[in-house]
């Protein structure tokens, strides 16, 4: 995928975070797609219900019925980008790969296009409504905190990380840095930040 492509949006996650009848595949696509250029092009506060609308040739009336909130649609278009199911990595390769892996599907969405836009504007949506929060850390759980949970329990046990390590303090040394530069510094993310990032929190949690 070129730098001046937008990432599809789609798929089962997608079709199981909507509100409402189902609807074909192309349509949700369409709105996604929308959604996902309207974050990149206007951010958050300039977000428009009424531009994705126009844009993806839906009614507003159906957007609604699709998703909750204007919040709920935006987070929804930033995580369809994403595979949804990571290129597996074996659970006998280096813990530093397992862990990559798990943070690289959003630096590379953040990396594409004007994904760290998109992104920026999607996170601070998960910020301020209640119900794209939700959404925001239903995915987080699912995709990072749980399997990096199994991967420190075993290293806990190899000896590589020691036995009281914190999962919650392990997610922030992972993403803060990730959110502090979206965000705070607007800045952008390297190809190697992940590597660095897996790094920094096996140094914090090292036995001794």
């Amino acid at each position: 995928m070129s730098d001046d492509e937008i990432p599809v949006p789609g798929g089962e996650e997608a079709e199981k975070r909507r509100v409402g009848p189902r609807r074909s595949e192309a349509s949700t696509n369409a709105v996604l797609v929308a959604a996902y250029t309207e974050l990149s092009e206007h951010g958050w506060r300039g977000f428009s219900v009424d531009r994705v609308a126009k844009n993806a040739k839906a009614s507003k009336q159906t957007i609604y019925r699709w998703w909750k909130s204007a919040a709920c649609l935006a987070v929804d278009a930033a995580l369809a980008t994403l595979s949804e199911k990571p290129a597996p990595v074996a659970a006998g390769a280096d813990v530093r790969d397992r862990i990559a892996a798990l943070i690289e599907p959003m630096l590379l969405a953040v990396r594409t296009g004007d994904g760290a836009h998109a992104w920026r504007g999607a996170l601070l949506a998960a910020a301020d409504d209640s119900e794209a929060g939700e959404i925001f850390r239903g995915w987080f759980s699912e995709s990072v905190k749980v399997p990096l949970r199994h991967i420190l329990a075993e290293q806990a046990l190899k000896g590589v990380v020691r036995r009281d390590w914190d999962i919650d303090l392990a997610t922030e040394l992972l993403f803060g840095p990730i959110w502090h530069r979206l965000i705070a510094m607007r800045g952008p993310v390297p190809e190697s930040y992940s590597r660095r990032l897996v790094e920094s929190v096996l140094k914090a949690l090292a036995p001794g």
